[in-house]
């Protein structure tokens, strides 16, 4: 409270407490030195309140200059004291490094000269090791005029600093342990982000999340540096960091952020239709009145949008009527689904109107923003429709849904999500279902990557991404010992995506078992055998298995392969040791006709009747068989060609996969003579049919199917194991049973834990 004309109890008061800490923490010649310092603040005071007795028209600019005064005092006591402890601070006047325009209460930087003045200030003091203390907030103009940024302009100071430092790191440093999953008042077991993008974070401040000022993550995003926001009462938290890169959460959504006080316009004009500058002049009528617009939707004759209540609401109004008729619909909430995975991840949004389907949404906007989904609800059910969605995306409570794949599988019903632990020491359940809701179809898998790289290193592993192809990195971590025994796996599947459930049973969705199951598997058991104190580990994952197998190509020249001397693979063989998998020849047939009408088939030779043909004897052919591997098998697996149903058709093709039991030279040839001639044959991969290692005490088997084995002979020796079914992959079906996937970790770390007891004699040859 400020009173004209003197200094009112309550400022007294905060002067009293200023004074009582620098006699507490500071020596009594340095105390007696900041009192005076009080003294010279509270007599300036006092003369700016008698101005604005008398210069009402200059309060804003006032407002500031004394607003200016608790940064101020505040930076030279903690200067003094961590001076008194023997660091070498010194307290610098933030005026002079933040220079604004003269817009009070809320001033705009100048970055450019900012940056000059703040390198001018600071860099000297760097150069010499000594600790600059600034005051955040505060500014000036360039005429020296004390202007400030607006609330928690504070943050907007450390971001403005740093980048004109090129800081390593910004770091936030407040009363909550980082940016949370929803806000804790309205959803208590709301968590911390370990990390967000720079566009996941502007989001979130924007739209609600107070502990970060929406300006901040520019300077940042700007200069590429990460900003760490961190708890001053509980410094010990790894708190959220905000950096260009961050991990692709599998549940797509990273936090609800809402903002109530709201109030929707809708602004409708049948001059909208067809007309050139009208949007212009409406967005001008909030540019005068400094008005700031949070979301906008539009139509042919319609905008609706949304501004924030206040005092200038009603002028606003009145100048909008003179475009068009004008709705008013106050006591609105914003509520903002945040994650960078809402632009890769399909249904989202049907998942969070089916969640609030009997909450009333009165605007909608998605597309602006690849990072957020915001609508609009009713003030008073914004704390219900954020706590719905929070249980509903990131809690794993499925809300006011029945889950309508569960029927006809017995009564087991399915929840969408995942229960969410706190720490990242998942159960192998938890984390393949977090696997498989990230998407990573073949060529696509760049997301999971690098979700398990950070992952992998918040778990104390050393991870680097390996490019075997732009935009598609495989992974490889150890736990910085040579690695004598690695887990390997892909990280790819086949299409079409969708996404985790689970019953009482088993887990579902694509990749269940082949292959993120696997994955879970295989990291739970690195994490037994680490808690045991068996560190010579690595985590090796490629992709594209389920083409052409380019990460294991990639992945098989790499220097820490000579270290390794047992591969453990995993595909899903329901947990028995592999001794033998086929080998694989895909290939594609084309061939060409002339084009014509229909009508007059005799004028013209169609492609697809050509293709019939060469398939028809291709699939009567006597393929080899092998006494260990079996049978040869050929699958026509696509069919494409022609361009309408009345034309014949110039062009088809189709691409094949024949499942070897000999090497590809025997296939090649009996192909070829069926072929004839009438079709050209593109060979696209082959794979040789491998025969592997036993090891006494695990059940055996034989696969059908190929693996990425035969490339990454520099690996060692190889070992095919792994839970699930081959029945069950690729299939719409597709799900692993959990007792199984457990099973699978415990086979994971007793054939590692045999492998190091007994290295000369545990692996033997197949017969």
């Amino acid at each position: 409270m400020l009173k004209f004309g003197g200094t009112s109890v309550e400022d007294a008061a905060a002067f009293e407490r200023h004074r009582d800490v620098a006699r507490r923490l500071l020596d009594a010649a340095a105390a007696a030195r900041f009192d005076s310092e009080l003294a010279r603040a509270r007599e300036e005071l006092d003369r700016l309140l008698e101005r604005v007795s008398r210069e009402r028209a200059a309060l804003p600019a006032l407002r500031d200059e004394m607003a200016s005064y608790g940064e101020r005092i505040s930076a030279s006591l903690l200067a003094g004291v961590l001076a008194a402890r023997d660091l070498p601070a010194v307290c610098v006047d933030a005026r002079c490094c933040i220079v604004t325009n003269e817009l009070a209460g809320r001033a705009d930087p100048d970055i450019p000269e900012t940056e000059r003045r703040t390198r001018a200030e600071l860099g000297p003091l760097l150069a010499d090791r000594r600790i600059p203390v600034l005051g955040g907030f505060i500014a000036a103009s360039r005429n020296g005029v004390t202007t400030t940024l607006g609330r928690g302009g504070s943050d907007y100071t450390a971001a403005l600093v740093g980048a004109a430092l090129d800081a390593e790191e910004i770091q936030i440093w407040t009363d909550v342990s980082g940016v949370m999953t929803a806000d804790p008042r309205v959803v208590p077991n709301a968590r911390t982000i370990p990390t967000l993008s720079y566009a996941e974070a502007s989001e979130l401040a924007y739209f609600g999340a107070k502990v970060l000022h929406p300006k901040s993550i520019q300077p940042a995003l700007a200069r590429g540096i990460p900003v760490r926001i961190v708890n001053s009462r509980a410094p010990r938290d790894a708190g959220t960091v905000v950096a260009a890169e961050a991990e692709l959460w599998p549940g797509t959504v990273k936090s609800i952020a809402h903002k109530t006080g709201i109030t929707v316009l809708q602004i409708t004009s049948a001059r909208m239709l067809g007309a050139y500058g009208f949007l212009r002049a409406l967005f001008e009528v909030f540019d005068r009145h400094k008005m700031p617009v949070d979301v906008v939707t539009t139509s042919e004759v319609s905008l609706s949008l949304t501004v924030e209540d206040g005092a200038g609401l009603p002028a606003v109004v009145n100048e909008l009527e003179t475009l068009g008729e004008v709705r008013v619909e106050p006591r609105r909430a914003i509520i903002c689904v945040v994650g960078e995975g809402l632009r890769t991840t399909p249904g989202i949004a049907a998942r969070v109107f089916e969640t609030i389907r009997d909450i009333n949404v009165s605007l909608i906007s998605q597309g602006a923003s690849r990072v957020n989904l915001t609508f609009i609800v009713d003030d008073g059910q914004a704390r219900e429709t954020v706590t719905r969605l929070h249980a509903a995306l990131l809690e794993g409570v499925a809300v006011g849904r029945s889950d309508r794949r569960a029927a006809g599988r017995g009564r087991r019903k399915r929840s969408d999500r995942p229960t969410v632990r706190p720490s990242d020491r998942w159960t192998a359940v938890e984390l393949a279902r977090r696997l498989i809701d990230i998407p990573s179809i073949s060529g696509e898998e760049e997301a999971v990557a690098r979700f398990l790289k950070g992952h992998l290193e918040r778990l104390g592993y050393r991870v680097e991404l390996l490019e075997s192809a732009p935009g598609r990195p495989g992974l490889f971590a150890t736990t910085g010992a040579a690695p004598r025994i690695v887990f390997c796996t892909h990280l790819d599947t086949v299409p079409p995506f969708f996404a985790s459930s689970e019953d009482d049973e088993f887990v579902y969705g694509r990749g269940a078992c082949d292959t993120k199951g696997i994955l879970a598997a295989q990291l739970a058991a690195a994490e037994r055998l680490r808690a045991a104190g068996i560190t010579e580990l690595g985590l090796l994952f490629v992709v594209d298995e389920e083409k052409g197998s380019i990460g294991a190509r990639a992945a098989n020249g790499h220097p820490d392969a000579r270290d390794c001397r047992w591969l453990i693979v995993g595909e899903p063989t329901e947990n028995k040791l592999a001794i033998g998998s086929k080998g694989s020849l895909r290939l594609a047939l084309r061939a060409e006709g002339t084009g014509g009408h229909s009508a007059y088939p005799e004028r013209g030779r169609s492609a697809i009747h050509t293709l019939l043909d060469v398939l028809g004897d291709v699939r009567a052919v006597a393929w080899p068989t092998d006494a260990y591997f079996g049978e040869t098998t050929c699958n026509v697996g696509i069919i494409s060609g022609g361009v309408g149903a009345n034309v014949i058709a110039p062009d088809a093709r189709a691409e094949l996969h024949v499942r070897l039991v000999t090497d590809a030279a025997p296939v090649r040839e009996l192909l070829e003579r069926a072929v004839a001639g009438r079709a050209k044959i593109e060979y696209l991969s082959a794979t040789p049919p491998v025969r592997l290692a036993a090891v006494p005490g695990f059940e055996q088997c034989v696969v059908g199917f190929t693996t990425d084995v035969p490339h990454l002979s520099n690996w060692g020796t190889p070992l095919l194991l792994g839970p699930g079914s081959i029945h069950d992959a690729h299939t719409a079906g597709e799900r692993i049973a959990k007792a199984e996937l457990e099973r699978g970790v415990e086979l994971y770390e007793r054939l590692a834990r045999r492998l190091y007891a007994e290295p000369s004699t545990a692996v033997r040859t197949a017969p």
